[in-house]
């Protein structure tokens, strides 16, 4: 793909291209924005700063983890860090734990190393407003959505993400298809996490669509994401709701976490209890049974976040929020009622 080819499909001059490319003024913004879409479908932007950049020192950009054991934002680092050994740039990855504020971490990052830009995995940058705004270059949230997405509030952080609420909708109802009243749901803090928040908004609406009760004081396991905190919330939940026919759990690891305890429990899986996740993590296909889950695409994930992020830091693009589409993956794990 090349500035011609760019001219080509979307009907403009290559000088108009090449200007557009390079944020000089005096280009429309119904041609600005039929060329960057051209741009994006193709990742053309990635190419072009790789040949633009060679001429400069590297840049550093921040990648901050927001949750040491997640197997998911490993993978989503892995392809970032494989696409940035094409460019300039020099990735500088921090690992935090899941409750930590990511927002006081990059701050801090920003003021010590200047980056370029900075990539939250996860994590809710946005919480503190003040924190953030003393942030000035581009940043981006890859498998989250920030509270403020019409950019009031947070105009230098873009976003990638699931749609979470309506993919545990679609879990849920899968559920309760075959025949399954009695959900519990092992999930993460709902005060601290805005992620949680979306995945629990779609499984209660669809609890609600259907008619049927849920007591969250109950039926609601905090966990956290980790094969640890689904072990013990099985043990929690079981003892609170002995006679759940399904849980609801908000990822992979925290179902394969539980089934771990509910087999030591004597529970088998989907005979006694069924189960779901979230994640589409390849090691949850390896276990036994397969976990019946929501497959986020973390190639998507990761190439369109960084692209996004790339293009206002060379271009100075506005902050875009994007989903990316997610797969149902029926396993194992879920036996029908019906």
């Amino acid at each position: 793909m090349t500035i011609k080819d760019i001219a080509k499909e979307c009907g403009y001059g290559v000088g108009t291209v090449s200007r557009a490319l390079n944020n000089h003024p005096g280009i429309s913004d119904k041609a600005r924005q039929k060329i960057y879409s051209v741009v994006d479908k193709y990742g053309f932007v990635l190419n072009q700063n790789a040949k633009k950049l060679k001429e400069h020192a590297p840049r550093t950009i921040a990648v901050l983890v927001q949750g040491a054991q997640s197997i998911l934002f490993n993978s989503l680092l892995e392809i970032i860090q494989n696409k940035l050994q094409n460019l300039p740039y020099n990735a500088s990855v921090f690992v935090l734990n899941e409750y930590d504020n990511g927002t006081q971490a990059a701050c801090k990052i920003y003021y010590e190393q200047k980056p370029a830009g900075i990539i939250f995995l996860g994590g809710n940058p946005d919480s503190g407003k003040e924190e953030f705004d003393a942030i000035k270059v581009p940043c981006v949230l890859i498998a989250n959505s920030p509270e403020d997405k019409d950019g009031t509030q947070t105009k230098n952080l873009s976003s990638v993400s699931t749609d979470d609420e309506t993919a545990s909708y679609f879990c849920t109802e899968y559920l309760i298809k075959n025949g399954h009243k009695k959900i519990c749901v092992i999930g993460g803090e709902l005060q601290s996490s805005c992620l949680s928040r979306r995945r629990f908004n779609g499984f209660l609406r669809a609890m609600n669509d259907y008619g049927l009760p849920f007591n969250k004081e109950s039926m609601y396991i905090p966990s956290m994401y980790s094969l640890q905190g689904g072990f013990d919330a099985a043990s929690t939940l079981i003892k609170k709701c002995p006679d759940a026919s399904a849980v609801f759990t908000m990822s992979d690891v925290m179902a394969m976490g539980a089934c771990r305890s509910f087999a030591d429990m004597g529970i088998s899986i989907p005979k006694d209890i069924s189960i779901t996740g979230f994640d589409g993590l390849s090691v949850a296909s390896c276990s036994c049974p397969r976990i019946t889950t929501i497959r986020q695409d973390c190639t998507s994930l990761a190439n369109e976040g960084l692209s996004s992020l790339l293009n206002s830091i060379e271009h100075g693009r506005k902050p875009s929020h994007k989903f990316v589409p997610f797969q149902f993956i029926e396993g194992e794990s879920v036996k029908s009622l019906k």
